[in-house]
């Protein structure tokens, strides 16, 4: 195929109108709105869901293409561990390290790899949390003893941003906001991921299996040179270290990360937070400096994040198309 393909796409759906990555897009595909009065060569164009749109089946005008016999494509890029439309249409685009991606590119985007980063901090820790869960109800509850002058939310709990100043609300980046010196007026971060459990409890008996499912939390500290305690799935810095990151158990007991029972974990987390705020001399030594720097450069690392995004997301969709 010589000329680039085209990939047809609903207004303001899926990642290939995302803002920070359109341009990149640009250099492998054509992106067209879709008119489904247009007539499309079969051959180099597909059109693509949204996968929320397409489980829904608000998905029309794709449905119609596709109807059609233009090839259709699921957008599952996010929540990329979740299997179950794998063959529900012609293709399913399913990056398992987009989550990686797709934060470095968008943080960049919105320049904090300039920020300035200058530890002094006057708090303990920072504890940003939005949607409530009972995981962390748990977790906040647990922690109200030791969050006063500290810098923490909870948003779904009627809990602002307490001690510092936040964003005002906005759909495009009020969920990516960070201001930098929410990090450097704090020793480390307290990560509540988005799931903690291994199942989804529906019924009777244990319920439908989650995969690892890891989210932009627990890699933000390493865009803020922050040090790290992730109230999250079992092996979620398991997955970190994997991604290539550092962790920082030569301070710190990262054994929780192992432990299986939900309790448990929790009981093991809330033991090394406590330790922390008890002990500040934790993480300011030599080697977490040379930890955090080294997350925060492989973070914002062009090369290897180009790579990636060629590899699981430019390459699948060409050889799909050129088949």
């Amino acid at each position: 195929m010589n000329s680039k393909p085209t990939i047809l796409v609903s207004e303001n759906k899926t990642v290939f109108k995302s803002w920070h990555l359109e341009d990149l897009w640009k250099e492998h595909f054509n992106v067209e709105i879709i008119d489904i009065n247009k007539n499309y060569d079969k051959q180099s164009t597909v059109v693509l869901s949204d996968r929320k749109e397409f489980f829904n089946k608000t998905n029309v005008n794709e449905s119609i293409l596709a109807n059609k016999g233009i090839r259709h494509i699921i957008d599952h890029c996010w929540d990329s561990w979740d299997s179950s439309l794998d063959k529900s249409a012609d293709f399913t685009l399913r990056p398992k390290d987009f989550i990686r991606i797709n934060e470095s590119i968008l943080y960049k985007s919105l320049g904090y790899n300039n920020a300035k980063l200058n530890s002094n901090p006057v708090s303990d820790f920072l504890l940003l949390m939005n949607k409530k869960t009972p995981w962390r109800t748990e977790l906040y509850n647990r922690l109200l003893p030791i969050l006063t002058n500290n810098i923490y939310s909870y948003v779904e709990n009627n809990i602002k941003l307490q001690n510092a100043q936040d964003q005002e609300y906005n759909d495009t980046t009020w969920q990516r906001y960070s201001d930098p010196t929410w990090y450097t007026s704090t020793r480390f971060s307290i990560v509540s991921e988005s799931q903690v459990y291994k199942y989804i409890q529906r019924g009777p008996g244990k319920g439908k299996y989650l995969g690892l499912n890891v989210s932009e939390k627990t890699l933000k500290p390493c865009a803020f040179k922050h040090p790290y305690i992730v109230w999250g799935r079992k092996g979620t810095l398991a997955w970190q270290k994997r991604q290539g990151f550092e962790t920082f158990n030569h301070c710190i007991n990262e054994d929780y990360d192992t432990i299986d029972n939900e309790k448990l974990r929790l009981e093991k987390v809330i033991e090394q937070i406590k330790l922390c705020v008890k002990d500040k001399s934790i993480f300011t030594d030599h080697l977490t400096r040379q930890k955090l720097e080294y997350n925060f450069n492989h973070f914002y690392n062009e090369k290897i994040v180009m790579e990636l995004f060629k590899k699981q997301m430019v390459n699948p969709l060409m050889e799909f198309i050129e088949s």
